[in-house]
């Protein structure tokens, strides 16, 4: 019943062109440089293909996660916008992930990706930890398609 209650919260639209800095630590940004009004905690590698393959990539890694669900995708512009929510394996607290998959020219991409938690103040490096293990697992996702695996 808990799960359900924690279910319902509410996700305003994210726009990174006008992120601020959370009064809370329980975020992570990952993103380009000047992406948003506060720097990232860490730069978004660029990949030598096009947004609409890094996209599928992405959320292939993000959906074979344990509790993970999308809950949109928008475009904005020649850009994707996705959000996916993943659950506490104990209480069901949802964390929202956000990732905009911005296209850079013929071939090649980069990503914004915004994680974070809707109760608590600290996250003790929750958000952080998982979306690094997201991107060392589209990291291998890549190397795995580039080896024709």
């Amino acid at each position: 019943m808990l799960k359900n209650l924690l279910k319902n919260v509410q996700r305003p639209e994210l726009d990174f062109s006008s992120l601020k800095r959370p009064r809370k630590p329980n975020t992570y940004l990952m993103s380009p440089p000047d992406y948003a009004q506060y720097p990232p905690k860490t730069i978004s590698p660029i990949f030598e293909f096009d947004a609409p393959k890094l996209a599928t990539l992405f959320e292939m890694v993000a959906l074979a996660e344990p509790r993970v669900e999308k809950l949109s995708s928008r475009e904005i512009g020649k850009d994707l916008q996705v959000d996916y929510v993943q659950y506490s394996k104990l209480i069901g607290y949802p964390d929202t992930v956000t990732a905009r998959f911005i296209d850079l020219g013929p071939g090649k991409s980069t990503l914004a990706v915004f994680s974070r938690a809707h109760y608590g103040y600290r996250d003790f490096g929750v958000n952080e930890a998982r979306i690094k293990d997201w991107m060392r697992k589209l990291d291998l996702a890549v190397k795995k398609q580039e080896s024709g695996s």
